[in-house]
């Protein structure tokens, strides 16, 4: 079984039908962008069940080695996980297909940001938290995802409540992975004006000195203060910041 669900029906279409890609232009564009993240990135090839790897370390953020994750694609996996960790991950790549499909069709796919963590013992047995984060990138002529980035990293690039969410960055929306199902979930992104009036929460301004680096009125900026606090779910305005702070907010 393959620990990342390809629908049957994927590649039923003829070879000569389908869109191509330069392996090699797709490692020079990830090479680039894993020196500046600092992190392993790669682009993942359903149909093939591969990794197009471009890691500039000896050795990937799980410990596995670079030429045994390009040999093995997604098998490399056994190496790592639990059983029930792999069914976990079929399971929510699954479901995952469902909403890449639903949102190919509003034509906004490419929108979505998939994040989740993997639990596993590297090379050395020792425990290990892989944090990835997956970008649609190209579908195929049924609508099924063939190629997408995948960003990993042993530490997490933003926190997230859940131990898989999908997020719609034109929208707004977010699914969170619930008891084997991606549910809608009443998550309100903050506006960048939130996120700023945090920051100035953090530095210890008051309110009337956040008006005026913000340049509105106070009674915006305290009707602004009571929205952020309602989407964060904090009851003060120090449980705010700290709670920002832990989702990577600021």
């Amino acid at each position: 079984m393959s620990y990342f669900y390809t629908p049957e029906s994927a590649w039923e279409i003829p070879v000569s039908l389908r869109k191509t890609y330069t392996e090699e232009h797709i490692q020079y564009i990830l090479g680039l962008f894993s020196r500046v993240a600092n992190c392993n990135v790669y682009m993942f090839d359903y149909e093939k069940q591969k990794f197009i790897s471009s890691n500039i370390h000896k050795y990937s953020v799980s410990g596995l080695s670079n030429e045994l994750i390009k040999k093995e694609g997604a098998d490399a996996y056994n190496y790592i996980l639990s059983d029930s960790e792999k069914q976990w991950l079929f399971k929510m790549n699954e479901e995952a297909f469902k909403i890449f499909r639903k949102y190919r069709d509003l034509e906004l796919a490419t929108e979505l940001e998939l994040s989740y963590d993997l639990t596993g013992k590297n090379m050395y047995d020792r425990e290990v938290t892989l944090h990835h984060r997956l970008v649609p990138y190209q579908f195929d002529d049924n609508g099924n995802l063939w190629l997408a980035f995948c960003i990993v990293s042993a530490l997490p690039l933003t926190q997230k409540n859940t131990k898989a969410c999908i997020e719609c960055d034109k929208t707004g929306e977010r699914y969170d992975f619930v008891n084997g199902k991606f549910v809608l979930s009443d998550y309100k992104p903050l506006t960048r004006i939130e996120i700023a009036i945090l920051g100035y929460f953090a530095d210890g301004l008051i309110l009337k000195q956040i008006s005026e680096k913000v340049g509105m009125s106070l009674r915006s900026v305290e009707h602004k203060k009571k929205a952020l606090l309602e989407k964060l779910g904090a009851p003060t305005q120090a449980a705010a910041v700290y709670k920002a702070m832990n989702m990577g907010l600021i």
